[in-house]
């Protein structure tokens, strides 16, 4: 490149910021602001405002990770205070059908089992049937006093890919609003990376 030759705006890595960054910001931008393209309102409470989860997680031969350790992927994640039950399993298999069902965004997804330490291991059986479940365990208040069913003795969250706290469901868990809002937020945010892929093709 001569002297008198310049650079046009490096497009690529702009773009490769959008793909990591863009989904989550752009989804909390357009539930927030209220819109609505057809469909009705989420199903599940909004998190407001956002917060990572607080303390540490352990899986049984990994290392410890923060909140920051979620980030990439939505997070589908069933919260319980003891041990995983009749209730709690219900509701692995519930989120399981929820990925499944999410089709071509599955891969986009991820779900979690968060028990307390002292809690007994699950079942050889239930885990064989859940093999894309990872479990982790933590002696930490994971939700700040104030926050939705922060008290809760089960129930399911929804974090973005920043490894937001995005949106809480109540128990009885209704997995098809889960399934709903999921779907209508991944569909917005690829909209709008499609938008910005456009603009910088033809940049």
């Amino acid at each position: 490149m001569t002297n008198g030759e310049r650079r046009g705006p490096p497009w690529g890595l702009i773009l490769l910021m959008i793909v990591f960054i863009g989904p989550a910001a752009i989804a909390w931008t357009l539930f927030f602001s209220g819109w609505r393209p057809g469909e009705t309102a989420n199903h599940g409470e909004l998190i407001t405002p956002p917060h990572h989860l607080q303390g540490n997680l352990h899986t049984a031969d990994g290392p410890a990770i923060s909140a920051d350790g979620l980030r990439g992927k939505w997070s589908i994640v069933v919260l319980n205070r003891g041990a995983c039950e009749r209730d709690c399993v219900d509701r692995l298999e519930q989120t399981r059908q929820v990925r499944r069902a999410l089709a071509q965004y599955m891969d986009r997804a991820r779900r979690l089992l968060v028990l307390p330490a002292d809690a007994p291991d699950l079942a050889e059986d239930v885990l064989a049937e859940h093999l894309d479940l990872t479990v982790y365990r933590t002696a930490d208040n994971l939700i700040p006093p104030g926050q939705p069913y922060a008290d809760a003795p089960l129930h399911v969250s929804l974090l973005d890919t920043r490894g937001y706290r995005m949106l809480a469901y109540p128990e009885p868990l209704d997995a098809g609003g889960l399934l709903s809002d999921m779907k209508r937020l991944m569909r917005l945010s690829n909209v709008e990376l499609e938008r910005l892929q456009g603009l910088s093709d033809g940049g």
